[in-house]
Parts: C-alpha cells; structure tokens; sequence
C-alpha cells in the first residue's frame, strides 16, 4: 500500500478526534494533484517549495551523484523536474502530532527514508494528546 493511502485510512480517525492531517511535500503541485487523484486522497498536500519547511527543521539531505542516476534510471524520475528545484534535495520522511497549543507533542523521523512512520502509531500519539487535552 502506499504511504499516502495508508494515511487516507486513518484520516476519518484522525478528523474524528477533532484533529487535521497535512502533508507537506517537495513535489510541484500538478504532480502532487495527479497523485492525490490516482490514491483517492482526502487531506491537504502542501508544496513545500525548495524544502523551505524540511530545511528549516532540519529534514533535508542532498542525494548523491549516484543516487541521482538511480532515480533516473531505474525509477523514472527525475527530482529537478517532479520538486521544481535542482538541488535534488528531498526531506526526511517525517511525522509530527501538534498539541492545541502548537506544541509538538510527538515526532517520528528516520533517515533511512524506507523507514517510514506507521500511520496507526501516528494516531496512537495523537489518541495520547488528545486525551491529555
């Protein structure tokens, strides 16, 4: 299953707790709304333009020369076109839950990019803050 639609699955929950989903990618918009079509995908999907939003918590990492060619190559993309940047920089993979009070009550981040947080431990962690509030 894809990431995205395994959000979409936990997003009635997650608006049922009183709570919103966003997600933020590096993506231009038309590549981000033909994606958002394809999975069925209810929440917002911001643009976050040269990974102005990433950088600045510290999510970004430039891929190598050889990973560019891979992407190329065997994935079919190429970042500069699909991010509308040509740094060929991409943001961690990353999952936030924000208290009431703005609050950052709970961060899952990995490096590893195929190590992605799991949308059910995501609303574990919002059922918590919610609960506390």
């Amino acid at each position: 299953m894809h990431e995205l639609e395994a959000l979409q699955t936990v997003y009635s929950d997650i608006v049922a707790l009183g709570a919103s989903l966003v997600v933020i990618s590096p993506q231009q918009p038309t590549y981000v709304s033909d994606m958002a079509k394809k999975h069925k995908l209810a929440f917002p999907i911001l643009w976050d333009e040269r990974c102005i939003t990433a950088t600045a918590f510290g999510l970004t990492f430039e891929l190598p020369d050889d990973l560019r060619e891979v992407y190329r190559s065997c994935f079919g993309i190429d970042l500069a076109t699909h991010n509308g940047d040509c740094s060929w920089c991409l943001p961690v993979p990353a999952r936030f839950v924000i208290d009431h009070a703005g609050r950052i009550a709970s961060v899952e981040a990995d490096p590893d990019y195929t190590c992605r947080p799991e949308p059910e431990a995501s609303l574990a962690h919002l059922r918590k803050v919610v609960g506390a509030s």
